[in-house]
């Protein structure tokens, strides 16, 4: 098992409106004359702020939504961060780094590193630094239909358990851990979430190719999901630029095709083959969470994978 571990350091910056968050990432499509887009997102939290980077209007993504909150409770500026969720909306709040107190609907939680709350419909919360900085992301799903209850996983609950696998055993540099932190164990309308660390610098994670977007004769249709990832990455080099390479090939294409990603940028993955390469003197690790078209048929497992690459799981 690779541990979880923080990678790279606990970054903020000023303040950026979603519609500024969006960007495009291009690549080289080999055999096509024009560069391919991709939804890109910077992801760097505000520091006592809740910042939102993935919404409705500067994405394609029909049910996911994607926030971050940094607080640091030595800065004249802090306060707690209310949120109140729709009554369509479920989310989850993971801790990335530092301890947070959550209170949802009146009950408190402590939360450390690698800790992540569930919240159903319509659900209020209040969230504070537990007396040290702290770094949290949100993720939601919208129009959703059942509210399920409140539920605090903490990493040592799934430690040992299913919901931790190690991957990527049959090609060295492809070795990880992927922790599934909202799966099965927790009662959820759409959403699925979790984290993988890699076992080596200059790792290749999420492999093989594999896809499970709702669109074209290659849709899961009931069972699609759309995705969003969140990069860390560092790089051993001192005051090099970390970066990793992440596959944007779309199913029926003949040939993988990678765009770069940057510390702290998400990418809406949904569309193409997802898996994600670094360079030999780069650590990453990503948080992904999926988003299911068909409420309650939660099953992540259920993918496309490349052709050709069937028997590298």
């Amino acid at each position: 098992m690779v541990p979880p571990r923080p990678v790279g350091r606990f970054l903020t910056g000023p303040p950026k409106p979603s519609p500024a968050r969006a960007f495009a990432g291009r690549a080289v499509v080999p055999g096509q004359p024009a560069l391919r887009n991709v939804e890109l997102f910077d992801a760097m939290p505000e520091m006592n702020q809740r910042a939102c980077i993935v919404t409705g209007n500067n994405s394609s993504l029909r049910y996911l939504r994607f926030a971050r909150i940094a607080l640091s409770p030595q800065q004249a500026d802090y306060a707690p961060i209310q949120v109140t969720m729709r009554s369509t909306d479920e989310g989850l709040f993971y801790v990335n780094r530092g301890r947070a107190l959550i209170e949802a609907d009146g009950k408190v939680h402590h939360l450390s590193a690698y800790d992540v709350l569930y919240v159903g419909l319509g659900a209020s919360l209040t969230i504070h630094a537990a007396h040290e900085p702290c770094d949290i992301s949100e993720f939601r799903a919208i129009d959703c239909h059942t509210r399920y209850p409140n539920v605090l996983v903490r990493h040592e609950d799934i430690e040992g358990t299913p919901l931790v696998a190690n991957v990527g055993t049959r090609r060295p540099m492809s070795q990880r851990t992927v922790y599934k932190r909202i799966d099965q164990n927790v009662q959820a309308c759409r959403l699925l979430f979790g984290d993988t660390y890699m076992a080596h610098i200059g790792g290749v994670g999420s492999y093989p190719p594999h896809f499970h977007g709702p669109d074209g004769p290659y849709g899961l249709r009931k069972d699609a999901k759309e995705e969003i990832y969140h990069f860390r990455c560092t790089s051993a080099i001192e005051g090099d630029t970390p970066y990793v390479l992440q596959n944007c090939a779309r199913p029926g294409e003949p040939v993988n095709t990678y765009v770069h990603l940057f510390d702290e940028q998400a990418i809406n993955v949904t569309p193409n083959y997802h898996d994600t390469m670094a360079p030999p003197t780069v650590d990453f690790m990503f948080t992904w969470c999926l988003g299911a078209f068909t409420e309650n048929v939660r099953e992540w497992a259920r993918i496309v994978t490349r052709p050709g690459y069937e028997d590298e799981w």
